[in-house]
């Protein structure tokens, strides 16, 4: 990864054309959202004097911001992240209340780019999805068919065809465009299945320092190089032309990083707060060979504007120590969903998805949405399911304390 041997230009200084300056960002947005709509037009070149970038995913026709949108707290952080030059959007018709789809339906369709998620590969149950997802939007066609963490090996990949058969078919109705996926657990075995099929457009992923393993501690584990091999795949999946967006940047956010009593004073020398932190993880994913962009829940107006301020930015020589300190800190704090002690007891707790659960919980404060997702699994996937959880935590090859982990969790959604 090419790491930039001098500072980032500060961001906040107003003598920079290429800045973007907080105080002038904040006074015209206010400006914006006291006049409404009308004053989006505008926006863009007042309180943004640095275009955010954009890319070409690959082999779509699709040309998207560096920074995807996704759900966001207030009907004016939609707004401003619009007139910013924000123009696709993840999870289109999934989104929570305040939800301005009609807002969306406003704006020129060739302006924006949206996907929505597909959480089954039955093909009756995927249409359905998809088919109320669109609805709910009330767009005709949404461009991306984003089958939303559903496979769990390799095999999966080559065998399970109802979603990619219920793709085709809204395809060929001319309901959407391309082909999608984006996975949480055991990513990398099934994202080099996924590469090998040459059957999706765009891959998201999770991206950030520790996954998917801490990468200065490669001899503590059985397979050397792990991180080395999944950041290879990521550039194999771009050399075959296939789109790369990454997801999980943050690891969960600033609040989950307060769980660890140490972190701040372990970063500090080099990463003094949370802006910096997340500014550095940011140009972390975005230098990675293949990745061409990343998206992430906002629920503040300050955590749009770091945002939009960090896109573009060249990793530093301060920003990697930091973050090396910022990966040893979470090392043990954070499940990487690898998949590796679910493998070790098949048919077990589903504790990849239990411990994301436990992620949006106390990291985005989302406890009614976690809650919901823990009380749809299983009961055998279920944390209370499990007689003895010593036999996941022994499997875990990052050392985690599951038990205590998953019991917490347990607490925390039920």
């Amino acid at each position: 990864m090419k790491k930039s041997a001098n500072k980032v230009e500060n961001n906040n200084s107003s003598g920079s054309k290429d800045s973007i300056s907080r105080r002038h960002f904040i006074k015209n947005a206010s400006a914006t959202a006291a006049a409404g709509t009308a004053g989006l037009a505008g926006f863009g070149s007042m309180g943004c004097q640095k275009k955010l970038k954009t890319v070409k995913l690959r082999r779509t026709d699709m040309k998207v911001s560096k920074f995807l949108g996704d759900r966001m707290a207030d009907r004016k952080l939609y707004e401003l992240a619009l007139a910013s030059g924000v123009n696709y959007w993840h999870k289109f018709g999934h989104w929570a209340d305040p939800a301005p789809y009609d807002r969306f339906r406003k704006l020129d369709r060739d302006s924006i780019f949206v996907d929505t998620t597909v959480g089954s590969l039955e093909k009756d149950k995927a249409i359905e999805i998809f088919e109320r997802a669109l609805e709910k939007t009330g767009f005709k066609m949404i461009d991306g068919f984003k089958i939303h963490s559903q496979y769990k090996s390799a095999e999966d990949i080559k065998t399970k065809m109802g979603a990619i058969q219920a793709f085709e078919q809204l395809k060929k109705q001319g309901k959407t465009r391309y082909l999608m996926m984006s996975q949480h657990v055991n990513t990398t075995e099934v994202f080099e299945a996924a590469i090998e099929s040459e059957m999706f457009d765009v891959i998201q992923i999770p991206v950030n320092p520790t996954v998917p393993k801490d990468y200065f501690t490669k001899d503590k584990f059985p397979r050397k190089a792990t991180q080395d091999e999944y950041l290879g795949l990521i550039k194999k999946a771009s050399d075959k032309g296939i789109g790369i967006t990454a997801m999980k940047v943050f690891l969960y956010g600033a609040k989950n990083w307060a769980e660890v009593p140490d972190l701040k004073e372990r970063v500090s020398k080099y990463l003094p707060d949370n802006q910096s932190i997340a500014t550095a993880l940011i140009h972390w994913a975005l230098n990675v060979p293949g990745v061409q962009a990343y998206g992430s829940m906002l629920y503040t107006f300050d955590e749009l504007i770091e945002n939009l301020e960090a896109v573009g930015g060249e990793l530093t020589d301060d920003e990697d120590r930091g973050l090396k300190k910022f990966s040893e800190a979470m090392n043990d704090h954070y499940c990487r969903m690898c998949g590796a002690c679910e493998r070790a007891n098949p048919g077990g707790v589903a504790v990849s998805d239990i411990l994301r659960f436990s992620g949006y919980y106390t990291g985005f404060g989302e406890s009614e949405t976690a809650k919901a997702f823990y009380a749809e699994l299983p009961k055998s996937k279920r944390v209370d399911a499990a007689k003895d959880l010593g036999h996941y935590e022994k499997a875990c090859p990052y050392g985690l304390p599951l038990t205590k982990m998953l019991r917490k969790a347990h607490i925390q959604l039920t």
